[in-house]
């Protein structure tokens, strides 16, 4: 077989995995990887102004194409810089392989400059992480890393090793992806689906409660299908906002705070939650009785054993894919021939929308919130990707928020990382660029990775960011008024303005102060063709709830 160096057969994985970006910063000990990619057209390297900033940028890539994607930077600081992205990754259910340089052997364990473990490091955040000890070693770590990423539940994978590996020689090992990991999920078992069934024929007021499964395996319209048959009305967890439409007459919505009130005022009332593909979630649930009844019963489907069960027991456990859940189901009840058409779906969405829109204020200065989320949401096509940061400004914009279609919805799910939304919005633009790309952002998140504004511009990568401008934390401010007597302290600060930056930066920006003038600038912004930025200066009194009510 040919001989090849560490690094080209890294890059040779990559390219039989379909990898098509890398992200990332070279440093002393990747510049070998930097080397091959520079020979290789079939990947484009994106450089960015930090490993954060490369890390989010993957982690929205993969978000956007459902495919893993990859993140360089060298050995040290590189490797801790990279860690939010790859933490939310984790937290995420996000497939993404990081690849690290680490120090030689000559001077491993010497106490040299930027020597960490950095395996140790990153073991609580991904779900495998190796330093490779030679380059005859890369492919099978490669091939592993891919394997680990992929398999349920998916998620980051880390390799390491240090510049003599990469220039090392070792075999070429042309191995298809099919010849070393599954490429299908296994199938549930037909009683394990029975069991559910028979559950589901006991209840008189079910809802389907939508996660993460159905948008991996593309179920959507099998889902409506097996809606429309049963009657049954459907709410999907804040995670998966985007995984089934707002549009269809069956859906109630995002559930939990800051979601949907059609949805929190149904299922309180199911006395059976059928969760497909779904992990329960803090925000969707609270975690306790209430939005969810404690004397309903629960189907729990999941192609991942351990999160079955973990919040609330379980009627009927099911693992195995989506798809074979989706299917079986629906089969069980078209021969049952029965119907659960027992709430008004379309009653409460007229009158959650009634609620909406009474918050959304055209008259008030400075600009409420709501008003910017409502204008955000009217003004991007049906296709167009939003990518939310951490903090006030997205909770605001999940009220106002409707799925159209599938992979839309972007936020770092269980992590809420403030700063990931520019990155992130980068990669998915990257990933779908026949697609808009919003990005909600407050003004800490935008400052945070601000330095990949001259990214965007220097790759031509055209996001629009709105940044809601109240010249403070928001959310801690909102915290502060509920849990501390209103004693507000350390969260309020001044800000440059956001629109000059980014025409610094050589994109599109403007700074609006009045309500008329936001969405003329939403629609210039998107039809700049370039990296833009809207500085909205909002009302900072006006706070999305941080805690749910009920």
């Amino acid at each position: 077989m040919a001989k090849v160096t560490g690094a080209r057969a890294l890059v040779d994985c990559l390219l039989r995995e379909g990898v098509d970006h890398v992200f990332g910063i070279p440093g002393t000990q990747n510049l070998p990887i930097m080397d091959v990619l520079r020979e290789t057209p079939r990947i484009r390297f994106v450089l960015t102004r930090h490993e954060q900033g490369a890390a989010f940028m993957a982690y929205g890539f993969a978000r956007a194409t459902g495919r893993p994607a990859t993140v360089t930077a060298t050995e040290g600081p590189g490797v801790t810089n990279l860690a939010t992205g790859i933490a939310a990754a984790f937290r995420g259910f996000v497939p993404m392989i990081s690849v690290t340089g680490t120090q030689e052997d000559w001077v491993r364990e010497r106490d040299a400059s930027q020597e960490m473990d950095q395996v140790s490091f990153f073991r609580p955040i991904t779900k495998w992480a190796y330093s490779i000890p030679s380059a005859t070693k890369v492919q099978e770590a490669a091939r592993k890393a891919f394997r680990v990423a992929l398999t349920e539940p998916v998620g980051p994978a880390h390799l390491d090793a240090s510049r003599d590996v990469w220039l090392g020689e070792t075999e070429s090992e042309p191995i298809a992806p099919a010849a070393y990991r599954t490429l299908t999920e296994p199938d549930c078992s037909p009683a394990q689906l029975d069991r559910a069934m028979a559950v589901l024929s006991e209840a008189e007021r079910p809802v389907f409660l939508i996660g993460g499964g159905v948008l991996r395996e593309d179920l959507i319209e099998a889902v409506a299908k097996l809606a429309e048959h049963s009657g049954i009305p459907v709410a999907s967890l804040q995670p998966t906002a985007d995984a089934f439409p707002t549009t269809h007459p069956l859906a109630l919505g995002t559930l939990g705070r800051n979601g949907f009130s059609s949805a929190n005022r149904t299922v309180p009332r199911a006395d059976l939650i059928v969760a497909v593909g779904a992990r329960i979630d803090v925000f969707s649930t609270t975690f306790k009785y209430g939005i969810i009844s404690s004397t309903a019963k629960i189907v729990h489907h999941c192609p991942v054993p351990d999160h079955i069960g973990v919040v609330y027991p379980v009627s009927a456990a099911v693992t195995g894919s989506t798809a074979s859940f989706v299917a079986g189901l629906a089969q069980r009840v078209e021969r049952s021939g029965r119907r659960w058409a027992w709430v008004d779906v379309a009653k409460l969405r007229a009158e959650w929308e009634a609620e909406r829109r009474a918050q959304v204020r055209a008259d008030v200065e400075p600009i409420s919130p709501p008003f910017v989320a409502h204008a955000i949401r009217k003004v991007v096509p049906r296709n167009g990707i939003f990518v939310l940061d951490g903090g006030n400004a997205s909770k605001h914009m999940r009220v106002h928020w409707e799925a159209y279609e599938p992979r839309t919805y972007m936020y770092t799910d269980d992590w809420g990382s403030v700063g990931a939304g520019l990155p992130m919005g980068m990669g998915a633009k990257l990933a779908r660029p026949d697609r808009p790309v919003m990005c909600v952002e407050g003004d800490m998140g935008m400052m945070c990775n601000i330095g990949e504004l001259e990214t965007a511009v220097r790759e031509n990568i055209p996001v629009v960011c709105v940044v809601f401008n109240d010249q403070g934390l928001g959310n801690e401010r909102g915290w502060q008024i509920e849990l501390y007597g209103g004693r507000i302290f350390g969260v309020d600060y001044q800000n440059p303005d956001f629109g000059a930056l980014a025409r610094v930066f050589g994109g599109y920006g403007e700074q609006v102060t009045q309500p008329g003038e936001l969405e003329p600038a939403l629609r210039r912004a998107l039809d700049s063709g370039k990296p833009a930025v809207i500085d909205v200066i909002i009302d900072k009194e006006t706070l999305a709830p941080v805690v749910y009510r009920g």
